[in-house]
């Protein structure tokens, strides 16, 4: 909880304390501190901001002032022993709520430079987008970069207001490490590329973390967000589309089912067809950057891409078509298409949860869940072939669950919430971002000896694997 919050309960239960305490008369003072609640919470609002896990505490607090301000509603002994134990009660739950749906904080960066980020509009006119007014396919992309430490900007939060839900709104209050638009380190000079694929219909920062890590080692990473599939997408004309993916009841027919994975191979398709467009537009933005941050600092001779569940199909499905990518990193990722099938082409480095089971492993289920198991297993074994075909790296995270992956492991202590497994999340973030980084430093700066000396020896949770059937470089 934050300072303000904690200082309002503090407050909050002295009061109900005194209420409740048989020898109050001679500290009436105290009656009045709901009043210096009230200035706490107006402090909390402007500073802190509102978030709804509060409300029961913003509640207990209000009733406080009316009953310093009436107190004939609670002059009968009995009445004040109810209602002060009712807001024992309710300044309970909003700590419970704001506990276990917190405004969270993600790793800070380890490398030694401070992080910038922007954002950016990008519109291919090469393409047509029969959704969009003008008819070409638009995107909006952030971007994370290493940024001269000396500057002091406006810090940049986790998600735009305009991005969040009336459930999730506290996503707007989380701070990143990111300095809006600050300059870049002057130490810097051609910075390899790293583009970031999001999942089913996550959005460009649901992995700020490994962004801004690899921001602070010198990389330039672009996070993408792709309209009417990101959850929301914002453009600067005010538009906001939403997502058009269905989430539920995907495996309860066979019907519903083969329509999933039609649109997994389609999204599959369109995104890796943005991801090629990003990359054209950085490469004119080296060019001629209209805001001068940019120009002549990419480098785009070393361009790796990452992404998460079906980012990283994405991720796949990019290399497989284009050769200016140079790496790909599948973090617990569903794959589709030629790349499925015939590998990424670049050096692949597959991220997962442990194994899945295979259906006839297990007893009587539903054919829902039959359904969900079947592909997660045929993903696997597939994945497996092209590790052992063409080779490449594969890191096991034991006792990890699939958003152990993105920031979400972070948005909640408990695990059920967070849906995350019993790892730590920052043990689980660190694995991630070591070997990360590993990978993209041998294939996109030439760095380090093998992956294997380089990625985290943390034995207990990570198993990490390579396979040299065959080069992992096929260019």
């Amino acid at each position: 909880m934050r300072i303000l919050e904690i200082s309002t309960i503090v407050v909050l239960v002295a009061h109900i304390v005194f209420r409740l305490s048989p020898g109050r008369e001679d500290y009436l003072w105290l009656g009045y501190l709901p009043f210096l609640c009230l200035a706490i919470i107006a402090f909390h609002l402007l500073f802190e901001g509102y978030r709804w896990q509060m409300l029961p505490i913003y509640l207990v607090a209000f009733a406080g002032v009316l009953q310093s301000v009436i107190p004939q509603w609670t002059e009968n002994v009995q009445a004040q022993y109810v209602t002060g134990l009712i807001g024992l009660c309710c300044v309970g739950g909003g700590i419970v709520l704001s506990t276990v749906f917190p405004v969270f904080q993600l790793p800070p960066p380890t490398g030694p430079n401070a992080v910038g980020t922007n954002i950016r509009y990008v519109v291919d006119k090469g393409r047509s987008d029969p959704l969009t007014p003008n008819g070409a396919r638009e995107l909006m992309i952030q971007v994370w970069y290493p940024a001269a430490g000396s500057f002091a900007g406006k810090v940049a939060a986790y998600q735009e207001k305009t991005t969040t839900t009336a459930w999730n709104a506290r996503f707007s209050l989380v701070n990143t490490h990111s300095i809006v638009d600050a300059p870049l380190a002057d130490s810097v000079g051609h910075c390899p590329v790293l583009l970031y694929a999001p999942s089913w219909n996550g959005m460009r920062t649901e992995n700020t973390h490994l962004a801004e890590q690899l921001a602070s080692h010198g990389y330039i990473v672009v996070g993408i967000d792709h309209p009417y599939s990101s959850s929301v997408t914002t453009f600067p004309d005010g538009r906001i589309i939403k997502s058009r993916l269905v989430e539920e009841g995907v495996y309860s027919t066979e019907a519903a089912f083969s329509g999933f994975l039609k649109t997994i191979e389609t999204e599959i398709r369109t995104r890796a067809d943005d991801v090629r467009s990003v990359l054209d537009f950085l490469e004119d933005l080296n060019t001629a950057d209209p805001r001068g941050l940019f120009k002549n600092h990419l480098d785009m001779h070393s361009i790796g891409i990452f992404g998460f569940s079906l980012g990283g199909g994405v991720a796949a499905q990019a290399c497989w078509l284009d050769r200016r990518f140079k790496a790909c990193l599948n973090m617990d990722g569903v794959m589709a298409d030629e790349s499925l099938n015939q590998g990424a082409i670049a050096p692949l480095f597959i991220m997962s949860q442990n194994a899945p089971l295979p259906p006839n492993s297990v007893g009587e289920v539903g054919q829902s869940k039959r359904r969900e198991m079947s592909m997660d297993w045929e993903q696997f074994v597939q994945m497996r072939r092209l590790y052992a075909t063409f080779g490449g790296y594969w890191l096991t995270l034991q006792r990890a669950k699939h958003f152990n992956f993105s920031d979400y492991a972070f948005s909640s202590p408990v695990h059920f919430v967070g849906r995350s497994g019993t790892i730590d999340p920052k043990r689980a973030a660190r694995a991630i971002g070591e070997s990360a980084f590993a990978f993209f430093e041998l294939y996109l700066r030439g760095n380090g000896g093998p992956l294997l000396e380089l990625a985290p020896n943390d034995v207990a949770d990570v198993r990490f694997e390579k396979s040299t059937a065959v080069s992992a470089s096929k260019d």
